[in-house]
């Protein structure tokens, strides 16, 4: 039965860009965007370097088409709406490129580099997908974030990081720029949030 279900929907709406008529259709690229503050932050950078671990999941939302649920429990795909790059490998890109210019950290490392780091950012991505229930719906994002310090080996802190952004439309276009707007408050609210639970030197750095 469930699986009849999503088939059902996927005839209703994953064919669509438009959640109309699909005739026609061409199908559209989207690249999830961030805009990040102007000026970064002022002061002192805490003096740690930070390696941030690729975003993981295996979450059905991670797919490189957009996703959408029109009912509870159940998924879809558009299709002729696609990301860039699945969703968690942007995330990550993306979370690396605002960290490594919000002057909160000495330095910013990503999982390639052979980089001793006293703090690890670990993410999972849980949820990221279009809730189209009503009409235009909105968009929920959800991912759980862990801070370690290393040289210790200690969790310092964990935090579920959820958005929900209202759609303006009715469509992939309305889903995508909503997208870009969950993405954007998400990675305020990881800074802000490493901000204030990473602020004590280590014994390594107090020696």
């Amino acid at each position: 039965m469930r699986i009849w279900l999503i088939m059902l929907l996927g005839a209703l709406l994953g064919g669509c860009v438009n959640l109309g008529d699909s005739k026609g259709a061409s199908s559209v690229i989207y690249v999830l965007a961030d805009t990040p503050a102007a000026t970064p932050r002022s002061g002192p950078a805490l003096p740690y370097t930070l390696l941030i671990e690729p975003t993981h999941t295996s979450a059905y939302d991670n797919n490189i088409s957009l996703v959408y649920s029109r009912t509870p429990d159940t998924r879809g795909h558009y299709k002729y709406a696609r990301w860039s790059e699945r969703p968690s490998v942007r995330l990550s890109e993306l979370l690396f490129n605002r960290l490594s210019g919000a002057n909160l950290y000495a330095t910013v490392a990503d999982s390639n580099s052979d980089i001793i780091a006293d703090r690890r950012l670990a993410t999972e991505l849980i949820s990221f997908y279009h809730d189209a229930s009503t009409d235009p719906g909105h968009v929920h994002v959800a991912l759980r974030a862990e801070l370690f310090d290393t040289l210790h080996r200690r969790l310092i802190a964990r935090r579920l990081f959820e958005e929900d952004i209202p759609a303006k439309s009715y469509n992939a276009a309305g889903a995508a720029a909503a997208f870009n707007l969950a993405t954007q408050a998400l990675l305020d609210n990881i800074d802000a949030w490493l901000s204030t639970a990473d602020t004590q030197p280590s014994a390594a750095h107090s020696q």
